[in-house]
């Protein structure tokens, strides 16, 4: 509850920060000037990295279980991004290994082994992303931002390299957290045995991130703004960064501000042009992965009271 409600409080003072001299009527003029046409080929362009998210993570579920298809971890990716924009607690990550686990039959837990180990490999990826910053500029306030996530990054990346390299049960931990662990572990066994699948999964990384990017370029020339590549590119990295804040679902605020920040502050836009653009920006990914989510979802006639976080630590 305590963790619900620090969210809340960051979302909402994000938005009075981002919106708190929001001029109606230039807001309008902004949101009317955008080309429809474009917003739509933002939008078509942002469905392309769930496949390609798909099939990276049945890398990933290898040791877990053979042969599962791509449709089904497409499926369950888009759940899961339902569940992040929709639920609390960034629920959506178990929800998408549950709704795996539930049908070719494999423990929760170690279904959920593979989520943390794809999304180490989306921090790692993220972390390589603020190494090409200085290329475009790093502002001063982004600096000890900066520093921050490669420390992180350093640290997930030693205890990722540690985690690969154990062949067996990983020592010093007993009880519920040795089964943890032990699930961890045979999930990131995946980067150590599926070694024929590094091409793939490298292209995919990168190929998913070129879309990100390449989603922001676009929707910024639907708003009609002018911005380079590499500017496209900083209010990539920023949004990036912004993910690990704790935030009310589907980042609703923090994602806001981000993107006002970097465009008002870095880029010299207009404030009413900025607000359009963090709207339309964040509509054309969380409008359409949630409603395709929420219908896989639905189909799928998973009950959210079977999906609990203890059951984590029951599952043999």
């Amino acid at each position: 509850m305590i963790r619900i409600i620090i969210s809340l409080v960051i979302s909402a003072a994000a938005l009075w920060w981002a919106f708190r001299d929001l001029d109606w009527q230039a807001f309008g003029a902004a949101l009317a000037q955008a080309n429809l046409s474009w917003i739509i080929v933002a939008v078509l362009v942002m469905l392309l990295p769930y496949p390609l998210r798909g099939i990276r993570w049945r890398i990933f579920i290898a040791p877990v279980k053979k042969d599962i298809s791509v449709r089904l971890t497409t499926e369950a990716t888009l759940v899961g991004y339902f569940g992040n924009n929709a639920l609390p607690f960034r629920l959506g990550e178990l929800l998408r290994a549950y709704f795996i686990a539930r049908q070719v039959k494999v423990p929760l837990a170690q279904m959920f082994g593979t989520v943390i180990v794809e999304r180490t490999v989306d921090v790692l990826s993220a972390i390589v992303l603020l190494a090409f910053l200085p290329l475009v500029g790093t502002p001063e306030w982004l600096t000890q931002p900066v520093i921050w996530a490669i420390a992180l990054g350093l640290v997930v990346g030693l205890i990722t390299i540690w985690l690969v390299r154990q062949k067996r049960d990983v020592p010093f931990v007993r009880g519920w957290l040795k089964h943890l662990v032990d699930d961890l572990q045979l999930s990131f066994a995946s980067l150590r045995e599926e070694r024929k699948q590094f091409p793939v999964l490298f292209l995919t990384t990168i190929v998913i991130w070129l879309i990100y990017l390449l989603n922001i370029h676009i929707a910024q020339h639907a708003m009609g703004l002018g911005l380079s590549i590499a500017e496209s590119y900083l209010i990539l990295v920023v949004t990036t960064l912004v993910l690990w804040i704790p935030a009310a679902p589907g980042f609703i605020g923090t994602f806001h501000a981000a993107v006002i920040t970097v465009c008002v502050y870095l880029l010299s836009i207009t404030e009413p042009q900025a607000q359009a653009m963090a709207v339309v920006l964040h509509a054309i990914g969380y409008i359409p992965q949630t409603i395709i989510g929420a219908i896989f979802f639905f189909k799928s006639h998973i009950r959210l009271r079977d999906v609990q976080v203890q059951s984590l630590i029951t599952e043999p």
